[in-house]
């Protein structure tokens, strides 16, 4: 019985000693296992905080300018653009102004033997005398025949609902549907008006805008006007 007791005493401690180093190779595995686990999760953080910190950083401007330049070639200069200018209908060296606009106060009319509102100016020249458009545009009208209080007569329509009308005219140099630029030749001075009471040749110029009447000097620079 004593020699039985110690065998099994020995056997059972083998068993313990067994256990211990079970458990600490166990508890060495756990150690590991977390130890990875934390560097993974460190690894993790750090690749997403440096991607967060990417995404905010813009690129510099010259880097983007140089970029521009390779793919869509050299940056080619804008060009101002170019507006028309309203003009006098006859160069006014050579224009004399025999009567204003008036839309404020009735004046004497020759023609008519009566006081009314002057709507328009009337320009005289030597017969043959160039008349320009006043502005850009397109020739609405041409009357060639005309009648006795206008005469000879152009239509230009431009920009805003503006029109232009040229009458008492000698010839015609344009025709309805043309388009017209700042300045170009459409006829010359004439007195086909022969309703009108003027001692020399002349062209007549009234404007209108959306249909109504409206000044001239509201577009037009004129010359002195000594005889308003």
């Amino acid at each position: 019985m004593i020699k039985f007791c110690v065998a099994g005493q020995k056997l059972s401690q083998g068993g313990k000693e067994m256990d211990i180093r079970t458990a600490t190779q166990m508890e060495k595995t756990r150690r590991n296992a977390i130890a990875i686990s934390t560097l993974l999760v460190v690894l993790m953080l750090g690749l997403t905080t440096t991607f967060i910190a990417l995404s905010f950083v813009q690129p510099s401007s010259n880097t983007v300018q140089e970029d521009s330049s390779l793919v869509g070639g050299p940056t080619v200069p804008s060009v101002p653009e170019i507006t028309a200018s309203w003009v006098l209908p006859v160069d006014k060296t050579v224009g004399t102004v025999l009567k204003v606009a008036d839309f404020d106060m009735v004046q004497y009319n020759n023609t008519t033997k009566w006081y009314e509102y002057d709507l328009g100016y009337t320009i005289g020249a030597t017969q043959g005398t160039n008349v320009v458009a006043c502005y850009d545009g397109k020739v609405t009208s041409v009357v060639e025949s005309g009648d006795a209080s206008t005469g000879k007569l152009i239509r230009i329509q431009h920009k805003d609902g503006i029109e232009t009308v040229y009458s008492s005219l000698d010839t015609i140099d344009v025709k309805v549907g043309d388009e017209v630029k700042s300045g170009d030749r459409i006829g010359t001075v004439g007195n086909s008006a022969n309703y009108e009471v003027f001692e020399m040749p002349h062209v007549r110029l009234m404007m209108y805008q959306n249909g109504k009447p409206v000044n001239p000097e509201n577009f037009v620079e004129f010359p002195g006007n000594e005889n308003k």
